[in-house]
């Protein structure tokens, strides 16, 4: 009580000047959104971009226990506090999500706790940003100030909903009800007799689980809260319930995330450890862990590679658990594990009996059954697997970033490995400033997958001071930073540098349509991840990519989209901040801004992924070289489509000059890429490629893309 009337006396004493320039609203004022946009699917607030003071009851408190115990329980990025507010009255549009920067000590936000009326100021956005599905939150504006108005007032009961209110389907393909969810976004609900349907523990340790109601409708949990974090910021000893776990209550706050790059407006993000009531009476066996405990990434090919599982036992003992695995797809073998303790079991996988082509790869997973019959895999899936390759030679960076994973994940994270390659980016290229973290990047040649970022995260490490086109030897442990594919924790003893003169690596020749809206994994550009890329050609669209906010990054897109109707949706971002370039997204003494219209000769750079985008980032100034695109050089109208309107089989020819084989881009109307084609020569050589059959009716952008020149143009499908 004394930090209550303590803040109560801040509060009142630092608000009266912020009450005077902002209006007060209610949560219900926010968060009601017109039927009419709700009929047109979006979440956005109409009071999006406004700042108000709001009032509201604190439902959940930024930390555990303040003063003492101040670990966050809701989480929101790495530099912000979070908390729900609960409208005075409504039952409806009544709960809002609202963050404040932790640097923001003067605020008082930390001090908040459960049942506390409060007033604060706010500026009203929506996350995610920049899109339709993006719910409404608040975020205490840099000045603000909580005032207390009182405390220990009692929440209401959570509103009983059901799965089909939000989602019908499946939660990876769901038909979201906009109209029917809108009115809970931010509120604290209750579901009931809900299953775990799926429960997967990704490289970072955190867990991703879907439920469903019997109608097979599905929703995302989401871990928002650290008291259901499986990582090692998790509050207590939680493990997420396992595919087949009943259900019997599920209270939590309905938020918004992404996945996999894309925005999902529904999801329950419990709160607190007696938000999720299992029914025990019916739990099976639960995997918390599933590991192979050898240390170097690839093992040789006399190498027997062990495993170990970590299994709880459920409502049933366990009768067996075993290990099953192939080799290069052949038949599946089983070894039967041992039980080392109550949660521990153990297995090893032999080594293979020979090696094709100098390597093997090996698929496994692992079955537990209990005494009732119910079998449990993982991972989940008929198909799915661990992997993992072994090899009888020197790895080679395409070896870590082979796609086994749909998400373009290494399998081979935690683990140790030594790769030799060349330097494209130095720490002084990339500096990445604002957080004192440069990024260096090495390259053993120029096919897919031929590139990997070096975390520098010590000051004294030896990789900050290995100079561009350095020869170099890198040994540390593979690692998933934020979804790309890195080397840390860097072996200082067997990292050196080999020679100032590596290997010549010349950037590989990419198109904006490459990358544009493409999520994670999504190939050809995951292909181009952490390796030197040149966009030839290219126009700026957006001298800022982030509208009202900034993130030092402007917007191009190939030349021939420029002002085209699939502009906004061919267009990728380049990323200023991190580099050592003179160009920036707002004019400073430092920085000049690059204005919409700017022709861009060729832009080379690293091709970075965060935050759901694909980002190419420029080293130096020699990296953008402005001027004119030219027309010509694009060979527009130096094509054919015979015959047209397409009909089966065919064909368009163009007359360019490449020393590869190109490929044939087909985007639709919407600029999405829909075929990506191989092409051939005929007797002219001529370059021809085949449309696809299937196209739907309407307009087709097409693009030939050689190492030298290019075509592009138009067609019709009927």
């Amino acid at each position: 009580m004394f930090y209550f009337l303590l803040s109560c006396m801040l509060g009142l004493m630092s608000t009266a000047a912020i009450a005077q320039n902002y209006s007060k609203r209610s949560i219900m004022d926010i968060m009601t959104i017109p039927s009419d946009s709700l009929n047109a699917g979006t979440l956005n607030s109409p009071k999006v971009g406004d700042t108000v003071i709001i009032r509201g009851i604190v439902s959940i408190p930024p930390v555990v226990d303040f003063p003492s115990d101040t670990r966050k329980i809701m989480i929101a990025g790495n530099r912000n506090h979070a908390i729900y507010l609960q409208d005075e009255k409504a039952t409806s549009f009544a709960g809002m999500p609202i963050v404040c920067d932790t640097a923001n000590t003067a605020s008082n936000f930390i001090r908040l706790k459960k049942g506390q009326l409060i007033e604060v100021p706010i500026r009203i956005t929506a996350f995610p940003a920049n899109n339709k599905l993006g719910t409404t939150q608040g975020e205490v504006i840099s000045s603000g100030i909580v005032e207390f108005i009182d405390d220990g007032i009692a929440l209401p009961n959570p509103p009983s909903v059901t799965v089909s209110m939000f989602n019908k389907g499946k939660a990876v393909s769901p038909v979201y009800n906009i109209v029917g969810g809108a009115q809970y976004v931010g509120m604290k609900v209750e579901f009931s007799n809900l299953t775990v349907i799926s429960s997967v523990k990704a490289t970072n340790q955190r867990t991703t689980i879907i439920v469903t109601d019997e109608s097979g409708n599905e929703l995302y949990l989401r871990d928002q809260s650290n008291h259901y974090r499986t990582d090692a910021v998790q509050l207590g000893s939680y493990s997420a319930p396992t595919e087949g776990t009943k259900i019997k209550k599920l209270r939590g706050y309905i938020s918004s995330n992404s996945i996999a790059g894309q925005p999902v407006p529904f999801m329950i993000s419990p709160g607190m450890p007696d938000d999720l009531e299992l029914d025990m009476g019916s739990a099976p066996p639960i995997i918390t862990s599933v590991r192979s405990t050898r240390v170097n990434a690839f093992p040789s090919k006399t190498d027997i590679v062990p495993i170990a599982m970590g299994i709880k036992t459920g409502a049933l003992p366990i009768s067996t658990v075993k290990a099953y695995y192939s080799f290069d797809g052949k038949s599946v073998d089983s070894v039967n594990a041992q039980k080392i303790n109550d949660t521990l079991w153990a297995a090893s996988i032999p080594a293979p009996i020979s090696l094709a082509n100098g390597s093997s790869l090996v698929k496994w997973f692992i079955r537990v059954n209990d005494q009732s019959g119910l079998s449990l895999k993982s991972p989940l899936g008929d198909t799915t697997g661990y992997y993992y390759r072994v090899i009888d030679r020197v790895p080679k960076i395409a070896d870590i970033r082979e796609r086994l994973l749909s998400n373009g994940a290494s399998v081979y994270e935690g683990y140790a490995v030594t790769v030799t390659g060349t330097v494209t980016a130095s720490a002084s290229d990339i500096p990445n400033a604002a957080v004192n973290a440069p990024r260096v990047y090495v390259q053993d040649g120029v096919t897919p997958n031929s590139g990997l970022f070096i975390r520098t995260t010590s000051p004294s490490s030896i990789v900050r001071a290995f100079p561009r086109g350095s020869k170099v030897q890198i040994s540390g442990i593979v690692r998933e930073n934020f979804g790309v594919t890195s080397i840390d924790s860097v072996n200082a003893n067997e990292t050196k540098l080999l020679g100032i003169d590596g290997d010549p690596i010349q950037p590989i020749i990419v198109n904006t349509i490459d990358f544009a809206r493409k999520s994670q994994g999504t190939l050809p550009a995951e292909q181009w991840e952490s390796m030197l890329v040149t966009f030839n050609d290219v126009i700026v669209t957006d001298s800022n990519a982030d509208g009202s906010s900034n993130f030092g990054e402007f917007s191009i897109v190939d030349g021939f989209l420029y002002n085209a109707p699939t502009e906004s949706l061919s267009k990728m971002r380049v990323e200023t901040d991190d580099g050592s370039t003179s160009y920036g997204s707002v004019t400073s003494a430092e920085k000049s801004v690059l204005k919409r219209g700017t022709g861009i000769k060729s832009i080379t750079g690293i091709m970075y992924f965060s935050f759901g985008n694909y980002k190419l980032v420029p080293r130096t100034n020699p990296d953008i070289l402005l001027g004119p695109v030219s027309i010509e050089e694009d060979m527009r109208y130096n094509t054919e489509v015979v015959p047209h309107p397409v009909q089966s089989q065919s064909r368009i020819y163009a007359n360019i000059q490449s020393t590869i084989q190109p490929t044939l881009y087909i985007l639709n109307s919407r600029g999405q890429q829909v075929a990506a084609l191989q092409v051939m020569m005929d007797s002219s050589n001529r370059y021809y490629g085949i449309i696809p059959s299937g196209l739907i009716p309407g307009m087709y952008a097409f693009r030939f893309v050689g190492d030298l020149q290019t075509a592009s143009g138009l067609f019709i499908a009927q």
